[in-house]
C-alpha cells in the first residue's frame, strides 16, 4: 500500500492533469451538476421500467473497474465527505471518494461545487447522520488503462452511525437515516434514467452500518421497483 505521503504526491500530480486536460469537461460537468435540497430528492417520480428485470451482481472489484464493465447509460455512487469537496483527498487520504477521485476528473469538479453544495451543508452535520442533501454530476471522465469511461456521478454523505449514537442519536433515527438516504441516491439515479448504477458498500465498515441491513435496504427498493435499472451492481 502507498504511504500517506506517496498518496499526497499522486494527488498533487493527479489534479495537476486534470486541470490541464479535461479543464473544459469539468466545467461542463460542474455547470450540469443538479443539487437536490433534502426532502425533494425523495419525491422525485421514479420512471416506468426499462427493462424486464433488475440484475444486482456482487463483485469484489473497486467501483471504477466494475463502472468499467457496465453498459448503457452508468453511474456510480459517491458516498461523500459532506461539507468538504473529496474528503481529505489532497492530504493523502484514502477510501471510497478518494478512490474514484484518483481515477477521474471528479474532485476538480466537485471543488466548483464548494459553494452551492459543501458549504451551506456545515450547519446540518445531525450528529453526524447528515442530510439526504445530494448531487447528480454528469459525464464525469474516468480513466483506466488508456481508455476514459463517461458516467454520472450520485453525490450524497452516507450516515456516520458510529459517531451518530456517540453524538446520542438513537437506533431507530440512524436505521430511519439510512432508509431515506438509500431511497435517495435510488431515486436520483432512477431520474437521471441511469441503467447500470455501481454502489460501495454503502455507509458499512467504519461508519457502522450493518451489511446485512445496508443488502436489505438496497434489495427492497428493487424488488418494489424492478426494471428500473437493467443492474445494480455492488462493488464491495
Amino acid at each position: 500500500m502507498p504511504t500517506k505521503e506517496q498518496r499526497q504526491a499522486e494527488a498533487k500530480k493527479h489534479l495537476g492533469l486534470m486541470k490541464a486536460v479535461f479543464a473544459k469537461e469539468t466545467a461542463a460537468s460542474a455547470e450540469a451538476a443538479t443539487i437536490y435540497e433534502d426532502g425533494e430528492d425523495r419525491e422525485l417520480d421514479i420512471p416506468e421500467a426499462r427493462f424486464d428485470a433488475t440484475a444486482t451482481p456482487v463483485s469484489t472489484d473497486f467501483s471504477v473497474t466494475a463502472l468499467f464493465k457496465c453498459e448503457g447509460k452508468a453511474a456510480v455512487v459517491d458516498p461523500a465527505a459532506f461539507s468538504k469537496p473529496g474528503g481529505n483527498y489532497e492530504a493523502g487520504a484514502f477510501g471510497p471518494e478518494q478512490a474514484l477521485c484518483a481515477e477521474s476528473n471528479l474532485y476538480p469538479i466537485l471543488q466548483k461545487l464548494k459553494g452551492s453544495y459543501y458549504d451551506p451543508n456545515r450547519d446540518y452535520w445531525c450528529g453526524q447522520l447528515f442530510t439526504d442533501r445530494a448531487v447528480f454530476v454528469p459525464d464525469v471522465a474516468f480513466m483506466r488503462d488508456g481508455a476514459i469511461r463517461k458516467a454520472g456521478v450520485v453525490v450524497v454523505a452516507a450516515p456516520h452511525r458510529t459517531h451518530a449514537l456517540q453524538n446520542h442519536r438513537s437506533e431507530a433515527e440512524c436505521d430511519l437515516t439510512l432508509a431515506s438516504r438509500i431511497e435517495t441516491l435510488l431515486r436520483i439515479a432512477a431520474a437521471n434514467e441511469v441503467d447500470e448504477l455501481v454502489v460501495n458498500a454503502f455507509g458499512c465498515g467504519v461508519l457502522g452500518n450493518d451489511a446485512a441491513q445496508v443488502a436489505g435496504l438496497f434489495k427492497a427498493w428493487v424488488d418494489a421497483h424492478p426494471g428500473v435499472f437493467r443492474a445494480v451492481v455492488f462493488a464491495v
